[in-house]
């Protein structure tokens, strides 16, 4: 694939209107940081202890199953961004290969699904008020100056943004590779492999495989920051690929220390940081549950923060939302008003008293619906874009890929199918008013004209894109 910046200015090229003109910043170190950050959340703090309790000491083999079901799970948008800078990130994605009469249902799941933003404070609270034995009634408090300060942090740009997360995720980093040099050594090897590994077989591993992709996916979320990076087509998809294996191979040492220091009974369902007081000194552990538990949520709050406002900015651009609000700043080129709103979308719940972990639950199916249909269209990618394609650093035979796709789709179904059945009634009908409502709006927006879709995505310089309005006429059945 060209290496060669992407052309900023190629909407004006086509005859449409401009696209917001982000800085574009961000190399591939800004990127694998951003995506370490988002995937090493409280989730590995949390789940191996669960995991631990299914299938015993072979939750380090769980971890790896793991990732491949998150990389296969991950693959179509990682061959997507390896062809295409996307500059709505999801919205441009629901434009491409759901049709871009279908904005408002995006919109309706991409809007509601923010609130889960907060758990993530929430999370940091929960484990300050641990470490300094505070009252409990310090949580919102310490949760509310979280929230406020990474809102402003990324009001001053990707910049800023950036070089908090590359300190943060070094220090998240070297907490957790601290624990597994410190604990491997601890580790009773020679009873290791005994009635405690793999107790449920292989029935139990799989079903702690699936518990655990929740702590190991968030490379996608490097979508976003297509609009901001610098190579998105080779940076974007290589830092999304080595991160999830990176830290799929650390959270699966991670779980030999868990399950083979302690006897098993000790430590299945119990947090890290069970294991932590046993192997690490007191300022080891001090260490330990502030720079892994503490900056695990903070590096997940700040990195989601930092590409929330890209498809919003995207949806009021191509009038779905007012216009008004999709301003960037002139100085900082950050899009402040929407950070407001998000701003009180995220912090309202801590006042409120709601149950933002029902409110995620509740988004999961809709998300899960939407990522199912944008692998099964995804499969157009070569015929979308054939000359990106063929220079894509991901660039494979049109059978293999077709292979690929055809399994990232139902793994993608049977996840969605294993969440409808485990999901209440009430939850099920509120997805169905939720995407009932955005495909309504949708609808009578579209066909009213009040919307003008426009081509935010681009192609690297020198590399012919097929026609923006060729694909419009075909989308209309012209």
């Amino acid at each position: 694939m060209s290496t060669q910046p992407v052309n900023p200015t190629p909407a004006a090229a086509t005859g449409h209107e401009s696209m917001p003109d982000y800085k574009r910043t961000l190399g591939f170190w800004d990127l694998f940081s951003i995506s370490v950050g988002i995937i090493i959340g409280s989730g590995v703090l949390v789940f191996t202890g669960r995991a631990i309790a299914i299938t015993g000491r072979s939750v380090c083999l769980a971890y790896l199953g793991a990732c491949a079901w998150v990389i296969c799970t991950a693959a179509p948008t990682i061959l997507m961004c390896s062809v295409i800078r996307l500059l709505g990130g999801g919205y441009t994605q629901a434009n491409l290969f759901l049709g871009e009469q279908w904005g408002g249902f995006y919109m309706s799941i991409y809007i509601l699904a923010q609130m889960g933003k907060t758990l993530y404070a929430q999370t940091f609270a929960l484990y300050f008020c641990e470490l300094l034995q505070l009252d409990a009634k310090w949580e919102v408090p310490v949760a509310a100056v979280m929230i406020t300060f990474f809102y402003i942090l990324n009001f001053f740009g990707v910049d800023a943004m950036a070089k908090a997360q590359n300190l943060m995720t070094a220090v998240l980093l070297l907490a957790l590779v601290w624990f597994v040099i410190r604990g491997l050594p601890q580790v009773n090897w020679s009873t290791f492999f005994d009635s405690d590994f793999m107790p449920a077989g292989l029935t139990g591993l799989f079903q702690a495989s699936t518990l655990l992709t929740y702590s190991l996916m968030g490379a996608t979320s490097l979508m976003p920051y297509s609009a901001d990076a610098k190579n998105p087509q080779r940076d974007i998809p290589l830092a999304g690929a080595i991160s999830t294996l990176s830290i799929a191979v650390l959270f699966a040492l991670t779980g030999c220390v868990t399950s083979g220091v302690l006897p098993i009974a000790e430590v299945a369902g119990q947090s890290l940081g069970v294991v932590a007081r046993e192997i690490l000194s007191t300022p080891e552990y001090i260490f330990f549950m502030v720079g892994g538990a503490l900056m695990a949520a903070a590096t997940t709050l700040n990195g989601v923060i930092g590409s929330a406002p890209k498809p919003l900015v995207m949806l009021s651009h191509d009038g779905w939302l007012p216009r008004s609000l999709g301003v960037l700043h002139p100085k900082y080129k950050t899009a402040y008003k929407y950070l407001f709103i998000l701003y009180i979308i995220t912090i309202a719940p801590l006042f409120l008293g709601v149950d933002i972990s029902s409110v995620s639950d509740i988004t999961l199916l809709g998300s899960y619906t939407q990522t199912s249909l944008f692998i099964f269209f995804m499969r157009k990618i070569p015929d979308m874009f054939p000359e990106a394609w063929a220079q894509s650093i991901f660039h494979m035979p049109r059978p293999v890929f077709n292979i690929v796709m055809w399994i990232c789709f139902f793994g993608s179904l049977s996840n969605l199918l294993g969440m409808f059945t485990n999901s209440t009634p009430a939850i099920i009908a509120i997805n169905i008013v939720t995407m009932g409502a955005g495909i309504a709006y949708s609808l009578s927006m579209y066909k009213a004209g009040k919307v003008t879709p426009t081509q935010s995505y681009e192609l690297a310089d020198g590399i012919h894109d097929p026609g923006f309005e060729a694909r419009k006429a075909a989308a209309a059945g012209k």
